[in-house]
Order: C-alpha cells, then sequence, then structure tokens
C-alpha cells in the first residue's frame, strides 16, 4: 500500500527547468534522456491511477518524486502506470486534462530519473462502469469499439511530441469472449494510433489477461514498432494463495515454492483452480518450461519482435523465502529468451516497498546482489 508518511517534494534540476521554459507550459514533450530507456526491468504503479484501493483518490499524492527516484536508484529502468482510461474521457470525446495531469507529472519525474515510462491502459471507454472490470462490449459491440479507437486516437495525438522513452499499451489483459474479437480490437485501436504516431512502439497482448496460452490465436500486426506484451501468474495455487478476491481463504495452508501443494480438501469448492493444484509439485523447471514453449511460438509466428512481460508478482501471504525464490525464477526465465519485464508492483500486496519504506522480499528476489550497476543511493 502506498505510504502514509508524507515526503516534501522535490525542487525541479536546473536541466528540468530550462526544458520547460523551452517547451511552454502546456507542453508535455520536455526534455528526452540522454540515453534512451532500456524497458528491461520495470515496476508498475499500482492502484494509483486505476482501481484506487483504501479510499485512495485518483492521482494521490501518495506517489510522488521521490518514489520514482526511490524506484530509480534500486535499479529498475522505467515504470509501468495503469490508467483507468474512463476517467480520461469526458463526454464531448476530449480529453479531461484535469485526470491527465497527474500522469504528465509521472513523466516528468521519469524523464528527471532517466527512466522510461509505459502507459497501460487498463480500462478503455466503452459503456457499462465497473471500476475493476473490462465492459465486454468493447470487445463485441463496434459502436464501443468506435468509441475505444478515437479515445486511442485521442491519446496519440495528445503524447505524439513524446520521446521514445514513452510507450503505449492498448488494454489491460483482455477477456474478449472470443479470441478474433481481440484481433479485431487490436487492429483498430493501432490503427487510431498510427494517424498521428506512426514511431511511437505500441505493446500488443493476447487474450484471457495475456496468457501464453492463447498466443497462438493472437494476430500479429505488421507494425515494426509493435512489440508482444504476456503476462505470468503460474501456479496461481502460490501467487495467489490466501487472496481474497481469488475466493482463496485466510486460513488454507501456506504454499511453498519450489514444493509440494498441501491438500486444499476442504478449504476451497473442488472446483477452484487451488483444489486442481492439490498435492502436485511446483517446481522452477516447469516455469523455465512455460517461457521456452512461449519463446518459441513467438520465435516462429513472431521473429525479430520484442517481448515484454509485462506482469508478474506474487501475493504477500507467501512465504517470504518462496516469494524470493519464485520471483528469481520467472525473471530468470524472462531473461534467458531476452524479454524485458515489469513486476507488479510498487506499494500494494504485492509490493517491493513496505509501507515502512524497506524492501520486501519481491525486490530481494529481484536483485539478490543489489541495485544493477553499484550500491544504491540515499533515500530520498
Amino acid at each position: 500500500m502506498p505510504d502514509s508518511k508524507r515526503r516534501t517534494r522535490r525542487p525541479l534540476s536546473a536541466a528540468a527547468v530550462l526544458a520547460v521554459l523551452a517547451t511552454g507550459s502546456h507542453a508535455t514533450a520536455a526534455a528526452v534522456p540522454a540515453r534512451a530507456p532500456t524497458f528491461k526491468r520495470g515496476i508498475s504503479i499500482g492502484h494509483w491511477l486505476a482501481k484506487m484501493h483504501d479510499g485512495e483518490p485518483y492521482g494521490a499524492p501518495s506517489f510522488s518524486r521521490n518514489d520514482v527516484v526511490w524506484i530509480a536508484q534500486r535499479g529498475f529502468d522505467h515504470i509501468r502506470l495503469p490508467v483507468d482510461g474512463r476517467l480520461w474521457w469526458l463526454a464531448d470525446g476530449s480529453l479531461d486534462e484535469a485526470k491527465v495531469a497527474p500522469f504528465v507529472q509521472a513523466l516528468e519525474w521519469a524523464r528527471e530519473s532517466g527512466m522510461g515510462a509505459v502507459l497501460d491502459m487498463h480500462f478503455l471507454p466503452s459503456g457499462a462502469y465497473d471500476p475493476n472490470s473490462q465492459d465486454l462490449a468493447v470487445f463485441t459491440d463496434a459502436a464501443s469499439r468506435r468509441k475505444a479507437s478515437t479515445f486511442w486516437n485521442r491519446i496519440a495525438r495528445r503524447f505524439a511530441r513524446e520521446g521514445p522513452y514513452l510507450r503505449f499499451e492498448l488494454i489491460n489483459e483482455p477477456m474478449a469472449p472470443r479470441n478474433e474479437q481481440l484481433n479485431t480490437l487490436n487492429a483498430a485501436l493501432l490503427a487510431a494510433i498510427r494517424e498521428s504516431d506512426r514511431e511511437r512502439v505500441v505493446y500488443v497482448t493476447s487474450n484471457q489477461s495475456s496468457a501464453f496460452a492463447t498466443l497462438d490465436e493472437l494476430a500479429i500486426p505488421d507494425d515494426p514498432k509493435v512489440a508482444m506484451l504476456v503476462h505470468y501468474d503460474e501456479p496461481a495455487v502460490f501467487t495467489h494463495q490466501r487472496a481474497s478476491w481469488k475466493l482463496c481463504p485466510p486460513d488454507m495452508p501456506l504454499v511453498l515454492f519450489p514444493g509440494k501443494v498441501p491438500d486444499m480438501s476442504g478449504f476451497v469448492p473442488p472446483g477452484h483452480f487451488a483444489a486442481k493444484a492439490s498435492l502436485t509439485e511446483l517446481k522452477a523447471e516447469d516455469v523455465d518450461a512455460a517461457f521456452a514453449e512461449a519463446a518459441a511460438w513467438l520465435a516462429r509466428h513472431a521473429p525479430g519482435k520484442e517481448v515484454y512481460l509485462g506482469e508478474f508478482g506474487v501475493y504477500e501471504a507467501a512465504p517470504a523465502e518462496s516469494r524470493r525464490t519464485y520471483i528469481a525464477t520467472v525473471r530468470a526465465a524472462a531473461e534467458r529468451h531476452g524479454w524485458g519485464w515489469a513486476v507488479w508492483d510498487y506499494r500494494s500486496s504485492f509490493a517491493v516497498r513496505a509501507p515502512d519504506g524497506t524492501p520486501t522480499p519481491v525486490l530481494e528476489g529481484l536483485f539478490p546482489a543489489g541495485p544493477p550497476g553499484g550500491p544504491a543511493l540515499q533515500e530520498p
């Protein structure tokens, strides 16, 4: 969860001030970092601009420039910013600049720290509003698809002057009723972006929450600036143990990684994923095999395309040493195939940073020897 301790804002650096003066007060295209970010080691800033928790307002000041400095010092090279795009959309089809403003501020912080940023469109404007779910009409209804396309067209024009440090993610964890419906939506959204921006790297993902298993029905756009995005949260009996939103009770037996799953009889219904995993062995080799299979498919069907593991993580209920081991295993599997990654997430029940500001086992699993390139700087 976000740190309740209030932090003071640092003044802009001299370079940042000159960049703002050079581009004008409304422009978002401030100075691009001298070296282009690599998008190899990222972190999602969950529950800040989408799916806010515990009464936190949208764009709450609990996430600030100091947090981005901390993230950069720990060895991350970019931030992934999940956004509820429905909150950016006004009835007249324009963007609500007051809602866009926190994102623009985060871009400034990323530039100042020499980091990249991914605009993850967690939810697209469509029809019915559910704060935690995407309306399926965006996949099934032509009018809703046009609305979402117009929205991405507005976004692309709004940020067209930004440099390559900013990337777009079309939609988070799509759940189209049929895989081909996602292909149709992906094509429409990408075309809307390309009307004004042909150079921006855009991530395209597979159906059923960006699963490896649905890659084989994903239509790969013929676009040199498209990169592939997948998520990985297997085995769920480990990564989401005791998670209430997955209908896992707080007293279910703890699951270790690696290790044998305890008998879940009596704790979850017979058809629950935890019940199906009862008494199975969880091994690092199985993670490696899943990544190898996905990488082989991508090499055949999307040769030369950059691949990005957009989310992976472990719920805080999992034992600490198992969290370290699992996170290190998934990171190694992704990097073995040359994939960049973004862990979920900064401060929540999957956090790399505890409420008191200290690193969690997730961060220790990512960087067991400390930040790449040397020791971390002093706390911001």
